[in-house]
C-alpha cells in the first residue's frame, strides 16, 4: 500500500499550517482596559501631526537642513529633532506603528482584530488623509485628500470656520497627511516639491497659532516609508529611518544635551539628535495630550521630551500602568491551566507587579515626580519582557514539534518493510503511543489553545503511522542521507545564484561521467553547453531588467535552434512559419515600438493556441518549439537564451546516456534531475526581488500590461514555463517518469521536506519587514514544489499524448566536430 496524493497533500498542508501557528497567529491580547488620566490640565489641548510621505533622512538633514529653511527657523528656537526607526512591510504599517505603538499583524486583513490607536483615546480628531488610511483611522472629521494644495486649503478653511468652537476643548488631534513628495508631477521636481511642502507647513503652523492663541498647541512633523520591498531607503535588515520634529506646548527645549547631535548652521551650531523607535512616538503624543496610551502600545516614553517633571511623571506612570495591563493579561491567560506551577515561569511574578503598582502609586501621591519617572522607566522593560515571554510561551515547543513532525513525515515516505515486526520496532511504537497519550493529557489540563494543541500533537501522530512498502520500493537510509545532503546543497542556491550553478555543474558531470571516456563530438558540445550555463549563473539576473540587444539575440536563437538541432523528421513548414512570424514581430516590437497593440493581440492568440487541447501530430518537437516561442514573448532580457541552452544541454545529455546504455533507470536519479533543473531555471534567471521588479517591465513584453490578476497569471506562466519545458523533455525521453511517478513524487517530497526543515528554523521570531518574509516564501516554495512538478508532469503527459516516446527523438547534430 502506498501513500495517496490526497494524504500527502493533507500532511503538507498541516506542516505548512504549523508555520502559521508558530509565527502568524494573532498575538494581540484581549480584555485590556484603557487607563484613566490623573491630571485635570494636560500639557497641550491639541496636537497637530504633519505626515510627509517620501521625506527621508537624507533630504531633511543634508547641507545643514538647507532644504527645509522655514522648518529650520522653528526648531532653531524651540522643539526637538530626531530620527525614528521602524521595520515595516508596506506603507500603511508605518502609520499603524506610529499611532498604535505596536507592529501591525502581517495577516491583519485575515484576523480582522481591531487595534487601539491614539485616535480612539482622543476626545476629538480631525484628519485629512488618503483613502487607504480612512478605513483604519476614520474618526470624527475625516476627509480624503488628493493634492497637497487642496489639503492645505481644506485645513485652513476648517480652522478659520471652526476655531471658535474648539478653543476650550482638550484632547484634540489634527492629522494632516501630505503626499506631494510621493506623487511627483511634471511641474515640480523633488527639491521644488519639498520646498513647497515645508513652506506650506510653516504657513499652516502660523494659522494654528493665530487661531489658537492660548499657546496650548503641540506639533509633530514626521514621515512614512513609501518605498517598495527591497527599496534602497531601507537598510539591510528591513529598517527604515524617518525624520521627526516636535515642538509647541509641553515639549522640552534643550539646545545642548550629551549624546548625538547634528550641525544646523554654517557657524557650526549643533542641536541634539534624538533617535527613537517609531513605537515610542505614540507615547510622546499621549503624554502631550495628557491621555492614556493606546491599549496595545509597546513603546516606552523616552526621557527628556516633556518640559515639566509632573507632566513627564504623569505620562510615564500611565505608560507603565498600560504595560502592567498587558503583562497581567498575558500572565492571566497562561495561568488558566492546571499545570502552570509545574512549568517554567518568568522571574517576574504577580507579587512583583503588585508591589510595583503600590510603590508607584505612593510616589505619585507623594508628588515625588522625578523618582516616579526613574522608577517606572526602569521597570517597564521587565514588563515588556514578561509580556513577550508568555505571549510566545509555546513558540520553541511548537518549533521543535514541527521539526519532529517533518522527520516523522520523511520516515513515512521512506516506508517500512512489509512484515517487519522486530522487538525494537514494537518498543518504539509503544513509546510513541505513550508520548501521544501524555501530550493529550497535557494540552487538556493546561488548556492550551486548540491551534497550538494540534501542532504539539502532530509529530506523535505522524510517527505513529507507518506505511508498509515492498522491499523494491523501500528507500534505504543511505539514500536518505544522499537526499539530505543534496537538499542542503540545493537550498543553499536559494541565497547564492552562483552556488546553484556550481551544484548543477557537479551533478551533471557526475551523472554523465561515463560519457567523458567516449571523447565524442557530442560530449564536447555537451560539456561546452554545461560550462556556458554554469558561467551564466555568475552574471546579473536577467529577470527584472530591460535589455533589448540581449532579447533580440535570444529571439534569433529561439527561431534557429530547431534547425540547428534538427531531428530525423523536420517540423512541418506551417509550424515553422507560424513561430517564425511571431518571433519576427516580437523582434520588430523590440526595435521600433515599446508598446505594440498588434503584438499583444497575437501573443494572447498564440498562448491560447499553445495550450488548446488537441491532438499533436508532431509530438514533442512542435510543443517544444511553441513553448520556447511563448516564453520569448514574455521575456525582457536574455532569459530565452538561458532556457534554450538548458533545453539543448538536457537533450544532449539524455542522448549521450542512451548511446552508451546508461539512461536514467533509477527513480531517485530522475527525482534529482527534476529538482535540480527546476531550481536552476528558477534562480539563475532571477530571484524574488527580481520578480517584483519584473512587474514594471511587463509593459515592454509581447503581452503588455494588464490588471493585477492578469499580470499575476502572466508572471506565474513565465516562472513555470521553463520547468514545464524541461519536464516535457524528460517525460518524452524517459518512460519511467510517467510509469513511476508516484515513487518519484515520494522522493521529491523527501528532498523538499529536508529543505523545508532548514527553512523552518531560518524564519525570524518576529515577522515585521519584507526581509523577514523571504524565509517564509522559501518555506512555502519548497513545500509546494513536489505538487507543482507532479501537476506539470501530468500536463506534459497530456499534451505529449501517445507521441512522446515514439516520435520524439533527441537531436542529431548536423555539424561534424573533429
Amino acid at each position: 500500500m502506498g501513500i495517496t496524493y490526497w494524504y500527502a497533500c493533507a500532511v503538507q498542508l498541516l506542516l505548512l499550517f504549523s508555520v502559521y501557528v508558530i509565527y502568524f497567529r494573532c498575538t494581540l491580547l484581549s480584555g485590556l482596559v484603557p487607563q484613566k488620566p490623573l491630571l485635570e490640565k494636560p500639557p497641550a489641548n491639541r496636537l497637530v501631526i504633519f505626515s510627509v510621505d517620501g521625506l527621508n533622512v537624507k533630504s531633511f538633514f543634508e547641507h545643514r537642513c538647507r532644504n527645509v529653511p522655514h522648518l529650520k527657523q522653528i526648531f532653531l528656537h524651540q522643539g526637538l529633532v530626531g530620527i525614528s526607526r521602524a521595520r515595516v512591510t508596506n506603507r500603511c504599517d508605518t502609520f499603524t506603528t506610529l499611532f498604535s505603538g505596536c507592529h501591525k499583524d502581517v495577516l491583519a486583513a485575515v484576523h480582522r482584530t481591531p487595534i487601539d490607536t491614539i485616535f480612539n483615546r482622543s476626545d476629538r480628531s480631525h484628519t485629512w488623509c488618503s483613502a487607504e488610511l480612512m478605513e483604519n483611522f476614520q474618526r470624527d472629521n475625516t476627509k480624503e485628500i488628493v493634492l497637497d494644495e487642496w489639503t492645505f486649503r481644506a485645513v485652513k478653511s476648517h480652522i478659520l470656520l471652526s476655531s471658535n468652537q474648539m478653543q476650550n476643548l482638550t484632547g484634540q488631534v489634527f492629522f494632516i497627511q501630505l503626499q506631494g513628495l510621493n506623487l511627483l508631477n511634471l511641474y515640480r521636481t523633488y527639491p521644488q516639491q519639498l520646498n513647497y511642502t515645508q513652506h506650506a507647513i510653516w504657513e499652516t503652523y502660523n494659522i494654528f497659532e493665530r487661531a489658537f492663541q492660548d499657546q496650548r498647541t503641540a506639533y509633530l512633523l514626521t514621515s512614512r516609508h513609501v518605498g517598495s520591498p527591497g527599496d534602497s531607503k531601507a537598510s539591510t535588515n528591513g529598517e527604515v529611518q524617518m525624520p521627526f520634529v516636535i515642538w509647541g506646548a509641553g515639549v522640552a527645549n534643550s539646545s545642548t544635551q550629551p549624546g548625538r547631535s547634528f550641525m544646523v548652521t554654517e557657524e557650526g551650531q549643533r542641536l541634539p539628535l534624538h533617535v527613537l523607535d517609531a513605537k515610542q512616538l505614540v507615547s510622546v503624543m499621549s503624554g502631550l495630550l495628557g491621555l492614556p496610551p493606546p491599549m496595545h502600545n509597546r513603546g516606552q516614553l523616552p526621557a527628556g521630551l516633556l518640559n515639566t517633571s509632573i507632566h513627564e511623571a504623569h505620562a510615564t506612570y500611565l505608560n507603565a500602568l498600560q504595560f502592567v495591563n498587558l503583562a497581567q493579561a498575558a500572565l492571566g491567560r497562561h495561568q488558566r491551566g492546571l499545570l502552570t506551577k509545574l512549568l517554567p515561569s518568568h522571574k517576574l511574578t504577580d507579587v512583583n507587579i503588585h508591589e510595583f503598582i503600590s510603590t508607584a502609586d505612593s510616589l505619585w501621591h507623594q508628588q515625588r515626580y522625578i523618582t516616579l519617572t526613574e522608577y517606572c522607566s526602569s521597570f517597564m522593560p521587565k514588563l515588556l519582557q514578561l509580556t513577550d515571554y508568555y505571549v510566545h510561551y509555546y513558540r520553541q515547543a511548537l518549533l521543535w514539534a514541527s521539526g519532529w513532525a517533518f522527520l516523522g513525515w520523511v520516515q513515512q515516505l521512506r516506508g517500512t518493510r512489509a512484515g517487519s515486526q522486530s522487538l525494537l520496532n514494537l518498543m518504539f511504537e509503544a513509546l510513541v503511543r505513550l508520548v501521544l497519550f501524555l501530550s493529550i493529557i497535557f494540552v487538556l489540563l493546561q488548556r492550551v489553545p486548540w491551534l497550538v494543541s494540534g501542532i504539539l500533537l502532530l509529530p506523535t501522530l505522524l510517527w505513529s503511522y507507518k506505511d508498509a512498502f515492498h522491499e523494491e520500493h523501500l528507500i534505504s537510509y543511505r539514500q536518505l542521507i544522499v537526499f539530505m545532503l543534496f537538499s542542503i546543497c540545493c537550498f543553499a542556491g536559494f541565497f547564492f545564484r552562483r552556488f546553484i550553478g556550481l551544484i548543477y555543474f557537479g551533478f551533471a558531470c557526475y551523472h554523465n561521467r561515463i560519457a567523458f571516456a567516449q571523447r565524442s563530438p557530442s560530449c564536447v558540445i555537451w560539456f561546452l553547453l554545461l560550462c556556458a550555463l554554469t558561467a551564466l549563473s555568475w552574471l546579473p539576473p536577467a529577470l527584472g531588467y530591460w535589455q533589448g540587444h540581449w532579447l533580440l539575440g535570444s529571439l534569433f536563437i529561439t527561431a534557429v535552434r530547431p534547425f540547428i538541432c534538427s531531428t530525423q523528421q523536420q517540423i512541418k513548414r506551417r509550424f515553422c512559419i507560424l513561430n517564425g512570424l511571431v518571433l519576427l514581430l516580437a523582434g520588430l516590437h523590440v526595435i521600433f515600438s515599446s508598446q505594440a497593440c498588434l503584438l499583444q493581440l497575437i501573443a494572447r492568440a498564440f498562448a491560447c493556441y499553445v495550450f488548446f487541447p488537441r491532438q499533436r501530430l508532431e509530438g514533442a518537437k512542435q510543443l517544444l518549439f511553441d513553448l520556447c516561442t511563448l516564453y520569448a514573448l514574455l521575456s525582457t532580457s536574455y532569459e530565452p537564451l538561458v532556457i534554450q541552452l538548458l533545453a539543448m544541454e538536457l537533450q544532449l545529455q539524455l542522448r549521450l546516456n542512451q548511446d552508451i546504455g546508461t539512461g536514467i533507470n533509477r527513480k531517485s536519479t530522475l527525482a534529482m534531475y527534476m529538482l535540480i533543473y527546476s531550481l536552476y531555471s528558477l534562480f539563475v534567471i532571477g530571484n524574488i526581488d527580481a520578480v517584483d521588479k519584473f512587474r514594471f517591465y511587463m509593459r515592454f513584453t509581447g503581452f503588455g500590461f494588464y490588471s493585477t490578476l492578469i499580470n499575476g497569471l502572466l508572471i506565474t506562466i513565465k516562472i513555470l514555463l521553463p520547468i514545464f519545458l524541461l519536464l516535457c523533455i524528460i517525460c518524452a525521453n524517459c518512460n519511467m517518469a510517467w510509469l513511476s511517478r508516484r515513487h518519484i513524487f515520494c522522493r521529491l517530497l523527501i528532498m523538499c521536506n529536508f529543505m523545508a526543515l532548514i527553512a523552518l528554523f531560518r524564519i525570524r521570531s518576529e515577522i515585521i519587514s519584507w526581509q523577514d518574509l523571504v524565509p517564509v516564501i522559501h518555506f512555502c516554495m519548497v513545500q509546494g514544489l513536489p505538487f507543482l512538478l507532479l501537476l506539470l508532469c501530468h500536463l506534459a503527459h497530456f499534451m505529449l499524448g501517445d507521441h512522446g516516446r515514439e516520435i520524439f527523438q533527441l537531436p542529431k547534430w548536423n555539424v561534424h566536430i573533429y
